[in-house]
């Protein structure tokens, strides 16, 4: 009988391993593909413990007596298949987002879900015969499944702080070699020779034979960082990882990066040298290069974010989602006198702050600026401070948002109780801006519009349409937030700043009809029309009749954009091939279609062979 020792340390090893590589896979297909795929992880992982229960329960008369070698080989095949199956997975030429109207994305879609499979089913092996063939130790060895998991999921955090997601899969795949290794003094003498042959290779090739292009992203070409490389003499200048995401520096010197969402078409200024950052290859930001001068920076006056220092004299400003310091810059240029940021991702606060601080002009070096570590939500709650502006950044991208691989996203930033907290850390006449890209049919806008709308209801607001705001430019739409209503000069200048700029005025308190969509001319006022509805007796009728899922997030359901309504399916589907993909949230179609992967899969691997059987 193998050694029970090496038994509990081999399963450790096996558990550690696997909920590890579960959660890398996770951060690996977030970054070449989207996060959607979270959920098809947990469900192969399922499958895998289900698929390998039914083979030892079919096949346990000629896998007990060979314990050892099946646990053995077993293992070994888990650490291959870990790194082997994640460079075929790859090269399958899946698309998400042709998901929508090219059925074919389904088989490429089964493909990757088989392909993923199999690392799972060796690990569950282990753990199964474990258990199975050592029932008087069973207890003992359940503790080390969990313990294994347990410590493999804290280590795979760690591991992502310190090495590349590529490198700790290598180092996931060790673990797997290393526990068949263990299993190994316990394989009769003959075959011992071959498996710490095969063992031996497989680890010499992980760690020094692999060709590192083997495991290089293969990041979708719908990503912002795969458009962007496209472009001549781009260049990515450096790259870093740890488990909030990867982050791409990336420069550009033929064609400029030039980000300001919402610039007014009537500028006459034009942002200085940028440099791009991607994390997971999209969610692009930017550090600004800044030399002191801030008349360099005019172009921020240009922008909707920029209406709320129109009514604000030296405000004391918190901004959520710092970024690559944008807003931090727009915060200075408008003379704020104090500037709190909240970033969460360190990555993101050492590149502005240290490694390209001389490209930034020292921008947290400035005394008025006060860099903060953390969740934006949970810092607002945390404060006692209060603020004349409190901004949430546009950090996500617009083609992210506008294809809807955000839909199945938490985001608590956007929630009824978020808002509401917010104004609980406005000084008296203070507001709240938020900006976010215009889509058409209008969704973002008028989802966030309903979430203040109830927000000051439920803080006691008879008639909250005088203490909100609204204006659009061509891509991105900027809503106040006040605490207290908006007086008639506040909305004279609301209405200078949006003229003067050709950007639309969405919404003010007792805004006449005729002065929406008077610049970027839309087939209808979609904006006013909505936000109008949506203040009015009957705003239940309208959210509910509404194309779109405008309900207001909440806490309990935090998902602020989810837009997708199955009742508009068959309309927005019926309109795929005629322009109408981009309204359908194809993050739910990946759902649905991973759902029915998993019910087949299971079916055919787990309940037809034991029925067969019988």
């Amino acid at each position: 009988m193998t050694q029970l020792r090496f038994v509990l340390l081999a399963t450790f090893l096996i558990s550690s391993a696997a909920i590890g590589y579960e959660i890398l896979l996770m951060r690996l297909l977030s970054i070449v593909q989207w996060h959607h795929f979270a959920y098809m992880i947990i469900s192969l992982a399922l499958l895998g413990y289900g698929a390998s229960g039914t083979v030892i329960a079919l096949g346990r008369r000629v896998l007990e007596p060979r314990f050892a070698l099946a646990f053995a080989t077993s293992g070994l095949l888990f650490g291959v298949t870990m790194v082997a199956c994640f460079a075929i997975g790859q090269r399958v030429p899946f698309n998400a987002l042709e998901v929508v109207w090219n059925p074919r994305q389904l088989i490429y879609l089964t493909g990757i879900y088989l392909v993923f499979f199999v690392p799972f089913f060796f690990a569950a092996s282990c753990i199964g015969l474990a258990l199975t063939c050592l029932k008087a130790h069973i207890s003992r060895i359940y503790f080390f499944d969990l313990l294994g998991a347990g410590i493999g999921a804290a280590m795979i955090v760690v591991a992502l702080f310190l090495l590349s997601p590529q490198n700790a899969l290598r180092l996931l795949a060790v673990l797997a070699l290393s526990a068949s290794v263990l299993m190994s003094p316990a394989v009769p003498l003959l075959i011992r020779k071959r498996l710490m042959l095969a063992q031996g290779v497989c680890l010499a090739v992980l760690l020094f034979g692999l060709p590192q292009s083997w495991l290089d992203f293969r990041i979708s070409p719908f990503k912002g960082l795969s458009q962007a490389l496209q472009v001549i003499d781009t260049k990515v200048l450096a790259q870093y990882s740890n488990p909030l995401g990867l982050v791409t520096v990336v420069e550009s010197p033929t064609i400029p990066f030039r980000d300001a969402p919402g610039l007014s078409l009537n500028t006459q200024s034009e942002p200085p040298e940028q440099l791009a950052i991607f994390t997971d290859a999209d969610a692009m930001s930017v550090i600004t290069r800044y030399d002191g001068n801030l008349e360099s920076l005019a172009y921020m006056d240009d922008v909707t974010a920029a209406l709320p220092y129109q009514l604000l004299d030296g405000p004391r400003v918190l901004i959520l989602g710092a970024g690559g310091g944008t807003d931090v810059l727009s915060a200075l240029y408008h003379g704020a006198r104090e500037i709190d940021a909240v970033e969460l991702n360190p990555l993101m606060r050492k590149l502005v702050g240290e490694t390209y601080a001389d490209f930034a002009g020292h921008l947290y070096e400035d005394d008025r600026v006060n860099v903060h570590a953390g969740e934006a939500r949970g810092f607002v709650t945390r404060q006692s401070r209060h603020y004349d502006l409190i901004q949430i950044a546009l950090l996500d991208s617009f083609s992210a948002s506008g294809s809807g691989v955000q839909t199945l996203n938490e985001s608590y930033l956007y929630t009824i109780e978020g808002v509401e907290e917010y104004l609980r850390h406005l000084e008296p006449g203070g507001m709240l801006a938020i900006t976010r890209w215009l889509r058409i049919p209008p969704r973002d806008s008028l989802k966030l519009f309903a979430t203040a709308v109830e927000a000051l209801r439920r803080t006691g607001v008879d008639a909250p349409g005088r203490q909100l705001a609204l204006i659009r430019s061509w891509n991105t739409s900027t809503l106040l937030v006040r605490n207290g209503e908006f007086t008639a000069q506040e909305i004279g200048s609301i209405r200078e700043f949006s003229r003067s700029r050709s950007f639309d005025t969405a919404f003010y308190p007792s805004m006449p009809a005729g002065e929406a969509n008077r610049y970027n001319i839309l087939a209808e006022p979609y904006f006013f029309e909505g936000a109008t509805a949506l203040l009015s007796d009957r705003a239940g009728d309208f959210i509910e009749r509404y194309k779109f899922d405008i309900t207001p997030a909440t806490d309990n359901r935090p998902y602020f954009f989810h837009y997708f309504k199955w009742s508009s399916l068959p309309e927005t589907f019926a309109l795929r091939k005629r322009g109408g993909a981009g309204l359908i949230e194809w993050g739910y179609l990946i759902l649905i279609a991973t759902l029915a992967q998993a019910l087949v899969a299971g079916v055919v691997l787990i309940l037809v062979p034991l029925l067969l059987r019988k």
